[in-house]
């Protein structure tokens, strides 16, 4: 026991000395001092890699965007808890890969199927347990009249909720491009856009318990 204690000292203290001659272990203890501009600064350099990751394992922009975000929101939530044991880039990478692995077995309990909601776009999909109405003879038809459902409860959106929810699913837009777009700042795009999925959840499932 004493020699296993001891190996976990010496571990730590290489990991301490690893820590110090981090830069990015700085602006943590920055943004952990809330200090202005640090945690933007370790967003900038981290978002890409960050994304990449998850759109890598995941194959979906959004989805990949939204774990981003969730990252770097556990991040500065518990700012406060920071210890630079490690590199940050080490404790970043642990955050990440709990986020995707709570996110891979969010995916295997609700398993969707992709709809056809606009045009040739499948990137949108609904709950395939939603889409499975005893004593329908088709899946097709099922698949179809679940579209039209769908289409019929984005349309029900608010004509800004819309615009925007259409920019980021459908034509790749990212946040900044859709603020730019809509004359508003990025935070207040990600909040419509939130708001925007929020409320198409609800208009759809509204429409699935009429059905």
């Amino acid at each position: 026991m004493p020699a296993t204690m001891a190996t976990v000292r010496a571990r730590r203290t290489r990991g301490s000395r690893a820590a110090g001659r981090d830069p990015e272990v700085q602006w943590m203890l920055a943004v952990k001092r809330d200090e202005p501009g640090a945690f933007d600064r370790l967003v900038s350099l981290y978002w890409a890699r960050v994304f990449n990751r998850f759109y890598h394992r995941l194959g979906d922009r959004q989805g990949a965007e939204d774990l981003a975000q969730e990252v770097f929101l556990r991040l500065y939530r518990y700012r406060a808890r920071y210890l630079p044991r490690a590199r940050f880039a080490t404790w970043l990478y642990h955050i990440t890969q709990n986020v995707l692995r709570n996110a891979l077995r969010s995916r295997r309990r609700h398993a969707c199927v992709k709809l056809s909601v606009f045009g040739e776009s499948e990137k949108d999909c609904v709950p395939e347990a939603l889409l499975s109405f005893e004593g329908s003879p088709s899946r097709p038809l099922e698949r179809a009249e679940a579209a039209i459902l769908v289409r019929s409860a984005v349309n029900d959106l608010m004509e800004r909720q819309r615009l925007a929810l259409e920019l980021y699913q459908f034509h790749d837009w990212s946040y900044l491009e859709i603020a730019a777009r809509m004359h508003m700042s990025p935070k207040a795009a990600k909040s419509l856009l939130y708001r925007a999925r929020t409320q198409l959840r609800g208009n759809l499932m509204n429409r699935l318990a009429d059905f």
